[in-house]
């Protein structure tokens, strides 16, 4: 008895002929199998005899005509990880079961992964039997997925945005105002004028009652706003009352201010010295209605993403950001980010590779991620039909078992970066201070403003006494002292 099978005609498989069982001539019966009790894929162990085809494809190398010696090259190197990551890991799996079953292996260099899911490139070829493998993975979407099947999952794929948290272009929104909320402050200033009016009443009385007995000092109003301004800010007081209601009132005021400004530095020293605020932009809508400007990685899965994924956020980003101009080298998108109020889209292995390589331990802690893609599972697939499907399913398999999977996923699957946040102090930066110098400049404007006031107001107020120091007593001098006669 012969066992007889094909390791692949199409392919250059030669007819094996083996022999299993022998006939015992004296019972006239078969022997034992030599196959009994051995694996489904025991004979098909090695397939020696074959040549399987093999696409590859890469960023590095877009074109059809690039030399596939240099391609190959490529794919079997180590530099620069963050660089056709997935189709690397994925060829290191091809060598892994080229190793294990013995075949050889004739590539096929394409300029892209499929036109539209379903024609062209890497993708077409496989439904057309063009090539028999891919040394990169495909993303199973369901209408990939109709003629192929997939042999083994070893990654995941996923598209998002790399930005810092930028800072708030609106004053309410910033370490010296968040402090407190709006009805706090507004609380605040209504305790400056009614304390004001009460201390200025206060004084006011004390004048009326001990004008008989001794002077008493009666400041202006606005000199108690300022002291009011010094009290929250625990400059002291330089008004003290002689009544015992003032004095009452003076000291409850300063308990309320200093545990006011307690709560207010201590709220600021958290916020520069604990851990990093996270940004609001939550959505794509949230990024393009953003002030942050946008870089996209200059790939075609980039750009065919935006352009053809017709999804309602991502069509109303590129719609509102996206150019030509957008899509720009990976490493000059994250030194951007590095340098603020800009947003860069790439695949998540490349951004970490980079940003361990580009940014320290303050810097990563002030990263944001924002989903632009889902993650999508990155496949081995052969055709449904394949005579092959089986027995590298088999193997993978094997593969996951022993860890040889995960050695490579160790190497090409970059980490996220980690956020050293115990030891960051945050700095103030000029954005960030931006209230104070605005409160400034209003304060020297408006000083300006009343310093015009008063002195419009002096020169009319000696116009109109000239006038009626001329009609009372007919004559004024130059130097606009009244004659000896009037005096």
């Amino acid at each position: 008895m012969y066992d007889v099978y094909n390791n692949g005609r199409p392919l250059g498989g030669q007819l094996n002929v083996t022999l299993d069982r022998d006939i015992i001539s004296d019972t006239n019966r078969l022997g034992p199998s030599r196959f009994a009790g051995k694996p489904k894929y025991e004979h098909r162990r090695t397939l020696s005899d074959l040549t399987l085809r093999v696409g590859t494809v890469s960023q590095r190398f877009p074109r059809l005509n690039n030399s596939i010696e240099l391609v190959v090259t490529h794919l079997e190197s180590d530099k620069d990880r963050h660089m056709d990551h997935a189709v690397r890991f994925g060829h290191r799996l091809i060598k892994a079961l080229q190793a294990t079953l013995g075949y050889n292996v004739h590539y096929i260099h394409y300029d892209r992964w499929t036109f539209n899911d379903s024609t062209g490139g890497i993708l077409g070829a496989l439904v057309n039997k063009d090539i028999d493998l891919s040394s990169t993975g495909l993303m199973t979407k369901i209408k990939r997925m109709e003629h192929l099947a997939s042999v083994l999952s070893y990654m995941t794929f996923e598209l998002m945005f790399i930005f810092k948290t930028p800072e708030s272009t609106q004053l309410t929104d910033n370490a010296f105002i968040r402090p407190f909320s709006t009805s706090v402050w507004l609380m605040i200033l209504l305790t400056i004028v009614l304390g004001s009016i009460a201390f200025k009443l206060n004084f006011t009385a004390e004048t009326i009652l001990q004008q008989n007995f001794k002077p008493t000092e009666n400041p202006p109003f606005f000199n108690l706003i300022v002291e009011f301004l010094g009290n929250y800010c625990q400059q002291g007081s330089q008004y003290m009352p002689d009544s015992l209601s003032g004095r009452a009132m003076q000291l409850f005021m300063l308990l309320c201010t200093l545990m006011v400004y307690n709560y207010y530095t201590s709220e600021i020293v958290s916020d520069l010295i604990g851990s990093h605020k996270e940004s609001d932009i939550k959505t794509l809508v949230h990024l393009a209605d953003s002030h942050i400007d946008l870089g996209i990685e200059n790939v075609t899965y980039e750009k065919a993403f935006f352009y053809q994924s017709h999804l309602p956020d991502v069509d109303y980003l590129t719609k509102k950001k996206v150019t030509e101009k957008t899509f720009i080298n990976s490493s000059v998108g994250l030194q951007r980010v590095r340098r603020g109020n800009f947003a860069y889209n790439c695949e998540r292995n490349v951004a970490y590779n980079l940003i361990r390589a580009m940014f320290d331990s303050t810097e990563v802690c002030d990263l944001n991620e924002l989903e632009s893609m889902p993650s999508q599972f990155v496949d081995h697939v052969v055709r449904k039909d394949s005579h092959f499907r089986e027995l590298f399913k088999v193997k993978y398999t094997r593969m996951l078992e022993v860890g040889i999977k995960q050695k490579f996923a160790d190497y090409w699957v970059a980490k996220k970066p980690e956020c050293f946040s115990g030891s960051i102090i945050s700095s103030v930066t000029i954005t960030g201070a931006l209230p104070i110098f605005v409160l400034l400049g209003f304060g020297l404007v408006l000083s300006f403003v009343a310093l015009g006031a008063e002195i419009m107001a002096q020169f009319v107020t000696k116009d109109m006494a000239k006038k009626i120091l001329k009609k009372t007593f007919g004559h004024v001098s130059d130097n606009r002292v009244v004659k000896r006669k009037f005096l």
